[in-house]
């Protein structure tokens, strides 16, 4: 399996993101280590517009198991999707299509061996493409809409909130993506009816801890503190 893991240098909420330090370590790294490890993964392409990236990563990283994949600063703007450039750059990135392989964003960090291994094993056992998931924190039932006078609307017909069932334990629990890992052929990505990795595929769930994703300062914030007391995984 050939892991993928992309990390651009240009983000604007949390300047230097994937470099910024985690617990005393760059937080590409947390991804990184898990995938160098895994004996699941044979290759790791660390994907970046940044040779100052690529120059820390290979630095820590001295094993012939990690490659460059260099992308150019229009090929890592704000607005082009990871989705749209594996699948248009498919034949550059990757060696074969008769493979499979594993895409991990860096912005979820607690993502382990043990995950990357689970997962894989999912992927083996069901036979199927394979995203990573984790509950939502709060259940969904209660959401509304808010329109221009005000004004909220519920979500859904049997909202607990008209119908004042509020107690959280009667919910239903919900799952969303969480970005840790998405396993898949990489011959489907020739496949010009593939609009999301997501089509096709079986959910593997993940702990709400192991599933924190860092979009800002804050998400940081609480990053930190979850990797200083330990409970990283």
């Amino acid at each position: 399996m050939t892991a993928f893991v992309p990390a651009r240098s240009g983000s604007k909420r949390l300047v230097g993101k994937n470099i910024k330090l985690l617990a005393g370590k760059p937080l590409v790294f947390w991804t990184l280590e898990p995938l160098m490890l895994s004996k699941k993964v044979d290759r790791v392409i660390f994907s970046t517009d940044s040779l100052d990236y690529w120059e820390i990563v290979k630095t820590h990283f001295d094993s012939n198991k990690l490659t460059l994949d260099y992308r150019l600063p229009e090929e890592a703007g704000d607005n082009v999707k990871i989705f749209d450039y594996i699948v248009t750059k498919r034949e550059k990135i990757f060696k074969s299509s008769d493979e499979v392989f594993i895409l991990t964003l860096p912005t979820v960090p607690f993502r382990t061996l043990k995950h990357i291994d689970e997962a894989y094993e999912l992927y083996c056992m069901t036979q199927s493409p394979i995203f990573s998931a984790t509950e939502y924190g709060f259940p969904i039932s209660f959401a509304f809409t808010v329109n221009r006078g005000g004004r909220w609307t519920p979500m859904y017909d049997a909202s607990p909130l008209v119908t004042g069932n509020t107690r959280s334990q009667d919910q239903q629990v919900v799952y969303h993506p969480n970005g840790a890992i998405y396993i898949r052929e990489i011959a489907d990505l020739a496949d010009k009816n593939l609009k999301t990795l997501y089509m096709g595929a079986s959910p593997y769930l993940m702990d709400r801890t192991a599933s924190i994703d860092i979009d800002n300062e804050t998400d940081f914030v609480i990053a930190s503190a979850i990797a200083e007391a330990g409970l990283a995984g």
